[in-house]
């Protein structure tokens, strides 16, 4: 698998210590299944409520995770239209999880995309479906996002 280079200053993946409270992850792209895949053991400062990670950790994840499966399907950048999260299970401090994203179909700028995170064992914790709209790289790094 080939690690992704994640971005500056990003909450999930920011690995350059441009944000000190980026969760740190390493994302990498399996070229055979066409998803991202972000291993992670997640620590207590993660936690909503006695040693189970915050569902909006876990939503950053898959966001990240789609985020960047849309990228390097698309080439192109993109934005959160609409997310929505299923939390099927618990997710535990201390534990082994992983994350997997995709690019399931592209409507013009629209990117259609899933996640899911497992557990070790393989059960699923969380599935998400999001929509990315695509924009213009001059309006990210022009100033404008």
């Amino acid at each position: 698998m080939e690690e992704l280079p994640g971005s500056n200053g990003c909450f999930v993946c920011d690995r350059a210590g441009i944000n000190p409270k980026s969760l740190g992850v390493r994302i990498f792209w399996d070229e055979a299944a066409n998803q991202t895949v972000i291993p992670f053991v997640p620590d207590l400062s993660w936690c909503g409520f006695q040693g189970i990670v915050h569902g909006g950790i876990l939503t950053a994840i898959c966001d990240d995770a789609m985020a960047w499966a849309a990228r390097r399907r698309t080439g192109t950048w993109s934005v959160t239209a609409n997310l929505s999260v299923r939390f099927l299970r618990g997710v535990l401090a201390g534990s082994r999880y992983e994350a997997r994203g995709e690019l399931t179909r592209q409507e013009g700028r629209k990117f259609h995309t899933q996640a899911t995170i497992k557990s070790e064992s393989g059960e699923t914790c969380v599935e998400a479906k999001a929509v990315f709209v695509e924009v213009p790289e001059e309006k990210i790094f022009g100033g404008r996002i």
